[in-house]
């Protein structure tokens, strides 16, 4: 396995992921509040609009299942770049589309080329460093990243006042041109060449179902996929949860700024805490957390208590998922042996399908109150427990 980096330049690759995935995760939050005047643009139903979020997530989840092992095999940089580049040209092509099926079109395109090109830049991370470094710098991203869901809205409703909602479109294919030549100077190239092995359908085909067949590894990542699933639940149906008289995304603005702030702490508590406690013990304690923020704003909700106390005690939730989610991702990693490419191509793929399923039922069932979406998020949580708690769950493997 590579080695860590020994030059004081090591920390540029992983700035410049983190640049690229605040801009990518930007292409869904600054767009949220632009969700009713999409819905108004194109004269479709809520549901419709909401599902112009979902496809972004779909889009991405297939595309890296063929991404991931092709960077297998000619390497991280030359994928991961023609991903920025895809991005690049699909956020412009949202800007210009006049039907709402072509903008569809542009939203799934624009989906495959940025998480495609994460998902090669995280592959890239875990084979340059060793797992306690990796998870620290993941958390270190994720405390980053989460600006773009923290500030995006906020970003995007700015915008808006100024500007028609394609506009977030152009801003997004600027920052994606800014890092084609960022990555191409920074990325170091992870894989050797020589000693990777031929790519084939039917070799691909036995790989996947293998790491289906994994019940350990798909254990974790079910538990990583249910907490993922309340975030991105919460994310799609904020702004009709907490729509202003007016019918305006002031109050969700406010509100996703708190959430992840609250996430950022957690994401801060990684570090010490896997200092002083076992992995598997602070997985436990996380999801714990989890559980009660979820059960808390059920009973906040159900008891019809302002919404600024809703979201405040939601905050506890989004804590345990910043402690949870970045030791997690590494712990699934280690629960397969296949290459390193194609590991996180599957990880990233069932996180982005998560993702898509959890937009596609807010949007189904137009959730649009807070107490519906306490109870979906705390049965997601229930469940993820059970998973954790099971034989093949959070126990050393």
């Amino acid at each position: 396995m590579p080695q860590a980096p020994v030059l004081p330049s090591w920390w540029r690759f992983p700035l410049a992921l983190m640049l690229l995935e605040v801009v990518v995760y930007l292409s869904q939050d600054m767009y949220l509040p632009a969700l009713p005047a999409v819905q108004h643009a194109y004269g479709i139903s809520q549901s419709s609009a909401q599902m112009s979020v979902a496809v972004w997530s779909a889009g991405a989840a297939v595309v890296q299942l063929a991404t991931g092992p092709v960077s297998d095999r000619l390497g991280r940089r030359g994928v991961l770049l023609a991903g920025v580049v895809g991005f690049v040209i699909f956020s412009a092509a949202c800007a210009l589309m006049a039907s709402y099926g072509w903008f569809l079109a542009a939203r799934v395109a624009q989906g495959c080329a940025g998480i495609w090109a994460i998902s090669v830049g995280y592959a890239g991370i875990h084979e340059l460093f060793e797992a306690r470094t990796a998870i620290r710098i993941q958390a270190w991203m994720n405390s980053v990243t989460v600006l773009a869901p923290a500030l995006g809205p906020a970003l995007g409703a700015g915008l808006m006042l100024i500007a028609p909602w394609q506009g977030m479109f152009v801003l997004l294919a600027a920052g994606g041109a800014g890092l084609v030549a960022l990555m191409a100077r920074w990325m170091p190239e992870t894989v050797d060449r020589a000693r990777s092995r031929a790519l084939s359908a039917r070799g691909l085909g036995a790989s996947y179902a293998a790491l289906l067949r994994n019940q350990p590894m798909m254990c974790l990542l079910g538990v990583w996929c249910l907490v993922f699933t309340v975030m991105a639940s919460w994310a799609v149906s904020g702004p009709f949860m907490l729509r202003g008289a007016d019918g305006g995304s002031r109050g969700f603005v406010w509100a996703q700024i708190y959430a992840c702030a609250a996430y950022i702490v957690g994401t801060r508590l990684v570090d010490p805490m896997l200092a002083m406690y076992p992995r598997p013990l602070v997985l436990a304690r996380a999801l714990d957390l989890c559980l009660w923020g979820m059960g808390a704003t059920l009973v906040a909700a159900l008891l019809r208590l302002p919404a600024a106390v809703v979201v405040a005690v939601y905050g506890v939730f989004m804590v345990g998922a910043g402690l949870l989610l970045a030791p997690l991702f590494r712990a699934v990693l280690e629960r397969a042996h296949q290459d390193m490419g194609m590991r996180v191509a599957w990880v990233s793929s069932a996180i982005n399908v998560t993702g898509a399923l959890a937009c596609a039922l807010a949007a189904w069932f137009e959730v649009a109150q807070l107490r519906a979406f306490g109870l979906f998020g705390l049965l997601a949580v229930l469940a993820a427990r059970v998973l954790a708690h099971s034989r093949r769950g959070l126990a050393p493997a």
